[in-house]
């Protein structure tokens, strides 16, 4: 029940935040935002403490537009300052349903849970990004 909330609270973010919004605070300390690919196809959702160094415990890589019953795998990548691109393994998407915006269906992929502590700990300027197999267009968002 825990992972069907997390899915619908990242999806309910992504039809009610205009795509270019700025970060909304939520529980003590920690942020929830998204930014979209220039086709607005992927996007990614994050969510991050305000602390420095940065902890990331959840990503969500969001495909807007797919096709029902099709295997989707998608990975995250981040990059710190100064530093070389490093990347998660591909994860096999974990829901589809409905779009509602376009035909076919949504998909996303997650890492982490809502509100959880964990997750990696990433400096201020880290652009982190989700990127779906197959495709080099990649959604992006640099941590403040």
């Amino acid at each position: 029940m825990r992972k069907i909330m997390s899915l619908l609270a990242g999806t309910t973010l992504l039809v009610s935040v205009p795509v270019f919004a700025d970060a909304a605070p939520t529980k003590a300390g920690a942020v929830q935002t998204h930014r979209c690919s220039a086709s607005r196809d992927y996007c990614v959702v994050i969510e991050y403490t305000q602390a420095s160094p940065h902890r990331v415990p959840l990503v969500i890589a969001h495909k807007v537009s797919g096709r029902k019953g099709h295997t989707y795998w998608a990975r995250w990548t981040y990059q710190e300052p100064g530093q070389h691109v490093n990347a998660s393994r591909w994860k096999k998407s974990s829901w589809t349903g409905d779009n509602g915006r376009a035909p076919g269906v949504a998909v996303e992929t997650l890492w982490g849970r809502t509100g959880r502590a964990g997750g990696p700990k990433l400096p201020g300027r880290t652009l982190v990004c989700t990127q779906f197999k197959g495709s080099t267009q990649k959604a992006c968002l640099r941590l403040p």
